[in-house]
């Protein structure tokens, strides 16, 4: 990744959320050219763009360009990241869907 801040966030929200880079630029209405050089920090997006990137992956603008906090909807995009790339938890036998339940109810428990 690049050493850009945003390049690398912008990157990281699109691939959570299944983007490909033209359809990003297509959600911001914005170039696939402007996407690709954001995301390789060869360009630093100005304030127009930063918003309508943060429109169309549906973050503050805060948060792309530095704010780290995870929301919600990080934490549930990267739960739905995680079941698009090992499977759905319903196709898994009882005793191990209750082993996936009993874990994520325990770090729950930890973040409190």
């Amino acid at each position: 990744m690049s050493s850009n801040p945003i390049g690398q966030k912008v990157k990281k929200l699109r691939e959570l959320r299944g983007f490909t880079q033209a359809e990003l630029a297509k959600a911001a209405t914005i170039s696939p050219a402007a996407v690709s050089l954001i995301e390789k920090g060869e360009r630093t997006p100005s304030l127009i763009i930063t918003r309508k990137l943060s429109n169309a992956l549906k973050v503050s603008i805060g948060e792309l360009t530095g704010n780290d906090d995870k929301t919600t909807q990080d934490i549930d995009l990267e739960a739905q990241a995680f079941f698009r790339n090992f499977g759905d938890i319903a196709d898994l036998e009882e005793g191990d869907q209750e082993i996936i339940k009993t874990l994520a109810k325990q770090l729950k428990e930890r973040r409190k």
